[in-house]
């Protein structure tokens, strides 16, 4: 994914990234009179209720007070092309407001406020929200979240609101959830009583059920402590800055477990074939 696409679909609200002189080229297609219409983005559309391609809509449709859009300076006159340096410095510290439109269905938008700084890109404002538009990619996992479906929805809309701490609390939440939900379902194949496990460290709990659990949290089994010290000690800032990454490595436990869910779905009709197959044959 494009760098600039990528901060416009999976960053929230007062995120930034930085940019320099080496982004020139696709920070022209994002934000230049001339090339604007070329631009196109790929997310949840919320009205189609699908991934669809957003297309850039012509700035001068969408202008209001306030509000940037920059065109390369160009002395007509003299047929003079700035230099790459001066191209650069026309996009900066300035506001930009842009305006996509689903290419299946045209009155379905997508907008995003920003403003461009010396150094940065920094989103100011957005509709949908990050949290609206997240939820096409996080519906896949309804079925292993279950009753959590909602708190990891909740944390999404924290994280798109430049809620870092809260956001972590409900991440949190769901990490505790899935290692108790496997302890609950194995527990009679373990040597450790409810009390005894409740009341064991949090990488304790992890090594007891590590045969059951997805490889890659036990794997990253620091993550747990990551996302308390976030809670505990660490900065709005900090842990929105953390928030996808947390984010990625719940939902690859997430795609382990809706994996392991798929397989044994599948070899239980592949046992019951054979059982019958095998059952057939041998009375004729």
């Amino acid at each position: 994914m494009r760098k600039f696409e990528d901060f416009l679909v999976n960053k929230g609200l007062y995120e930034s990234i930085d940019i320099s002189i080496e982004d020139l080229e696709e920070l022209e297609k994002l934000l230049s009179g001339s090339m604007y219409n070329g631009y196109n983005v790929n997310c949840f559309c919320i009205h189609c209720n699908e991934t669809r391609t957003f297309e850039s809509v012509d700035k001068k449709l969408h202008e209001a007070k306030g509000v940037y859009s920059a065109f390369i300076a160009t002395d007509s006159g003299r047929g003079r092309v700035p230099k790459k340096e001066e191209m650069f410095q026309e996009y900066l510290n300035r506001r930009y407001c842009l305006s996509f439109r689903c290419t299946r269905e045209h009155e379905h938008s997508l907008l995003f406020d920003l403003i461009v700084t010396e150094n940065k890109i920094i989103k100011i404002g957005q509709y949908p929200s990050f949290a609206d538009i997240s939820i096409g990619d996080i519906r896949k996992y309804k079925s292993a979240l279950g009753i959590k479906f909602k708190e990891y929805s909740r944390s999404l809309g924290l994280f798109s609101h430049g809620i870092g701490i809260g956001s972590f609390v409900y991440l949190r939440r769901i990490i505790e959830w899935l290692v108790f939900e496997k302890y609950e379902k194995v527990k009679d194949r373990l040597n450790i009583s409810h009390d005894d496990f409740n009341h064991s460290e949090f990488k304790e709990k992890l090594e007891i059920l590590q045969e059951y659990l997805p490889s890659v949290l036990v794997k990253n089994k620091n993550l747990y402590g990551i996302v308390s010290k976030g809670i505990h000690e660490l900065s709005e800032e900090e842990c929105l800055s953390m928030y996808p990454y947390i984010k990625t490595g719940i939902e690859l436990i997430l795609d382990d477990i809706i994996a392991e869910k798929e397989r044994l779905q599948k070899e239980k009709i592949f046992d019951k074939f054979v059982e019958e197959k095998t059952s057939e044959f041998r009375k004729s």
